[in-house]
């Protein structure tokens, strides 16, 4: 995945977190996060690595349960258009759509990625670009409470039929954290995810606008445009195959998870002077050779972890990797 150095996000987190954490964090750490926002077609911007560094700061400072905290910073007013799109929606179901098509107008380092099934609706949270883990689980962490909040005030605090699944690390502050969802939380899953009944999908929302909802909509879609010149599309693929390491995902797969059809996929990859295959062996490859510098697999065992059926046809790749 790209470090996404020069992906830029809204300034209005960084802000809020710098002016509420201001007496604790070091004065580098604010220097550096003020020092770089700046005005960008009459939006304040901040570069992504300075939300790193402050994300960082306040874990190392405030602690890792401070998202809980800061709350002033997640309630639902902070997310402009996000809210009122959400909230202007018809049904619940509507909403989750808002959150999982446009939510990286405000966080371009998230992907939050939508599965329906028959009884359930399940939004995943991923990053999309490279950082720390204890950064990662800290934005996660956000976006899920933000996500709480909006949900919350949109359905005039009657949200039920939710749970919500935390990847397998190590929380020092879980009860605090279901506390604050207020629903259900499983600790121990493979990511951060939350699932919701459909049932509770079909509820209708309160205060739904229809005309509203269109033009919110319609403002996202612009804004989402503006980030375009970025290839997601690529990144999307990179971090889903290295987050399927204990199987081989196929093209449907990964075109299932990021709501594509094949073809779809195919064309937007082929748009960015790359393919599936090429990708899918690129990270193979990438696999084999920290697998193969570690000297604590046989080669059966690498070549069964890689997805090959058969010895024969990893030891080909291996000749057309490393020349061999």
């Amino acid at each position: 995945m790209s470090a996404g150095a020069h992906l830029r996000i809204p300034a209005t987190y960084v802000n809020a977190l710098i002016r509420q954490y201001r007496d604790v964090l070091d004065d580098d750490a604010i220097s550096l996060d003020l020092a770089k926002l700046e005005t960008n077609s009459g939006i304040a911007q901040t570069d992504i690595q300075s939300l790193f560094a402050l994300i960082e700061a306040l874990n190392k400072q405030v602690g890792p349960e401070w998202p809980i905290e800061a709350s002033f910073a997640w309630r639902s007013q902070m997310h402009g258009t996000i809210d009122v799109a959400a909230r202007s929606a018809r049904t619940l179901g509507d909403a989750l759509n808002v959150f999982a098509r446009f939510g990286r107008v405000r966080a371009p380092f998230a992907v939050i990625n939508k599965n329906v099934w028959s009884k359930t609706t399940a939004l995943k949270i991923q990053p999309s670009v490279s950082m720390e883990d204890s950064v990662w689980q800290a934005l996660a962490e956000f976006i899920m409470l933000s996500t709480t909040a909006i949900l919350n005030q949109i359905t005039d605090d009657r949200l039920s039929g939710v749970t919500f699944e935390m990847p397998n690390r190590t929380f020092q502050h879980k009860q605090s954290l279901e506390d604050a969802f207020g629903v259900p939380t499983q600790f121990g899953g493979t990511q951060f995810t939350m699932t919701f009944t459909n049932e509770t999908c079909s509820l209708v929302l309160p205060f739904h606008d229809p005309l509203l909802f269109k033009n919110t909509v319609e403002q996202l879609q612009s804004e989402t445009e503006q980030l375009s010149h970025h290839n997601w599309i690529v990144e999307d693929v990179r971090r889903l195959l290295s987050s399927q390491n204990h199987i081989r995902p196929s093209a449907q797969f990964v075109a299932d998870e990021l709501g594509l059809s094949r073809r779809s996929l195919v064309r937007k990859l082929t748009a960015n002077q790359t393919s599936f295959r090429t990708m899918l062996d690129d990270h193979l490859k990438e696999r084999a050779t920290k697998m193969l510098g570690q000297d604590k697999m046989s080669k059966e065992a690498i070549s069964e972890a890689l997805g090959y059926t058969d010895r024969t046809s990893f030891s080909r790749a291996c000749r057309r990797w490393f020349d061999i």
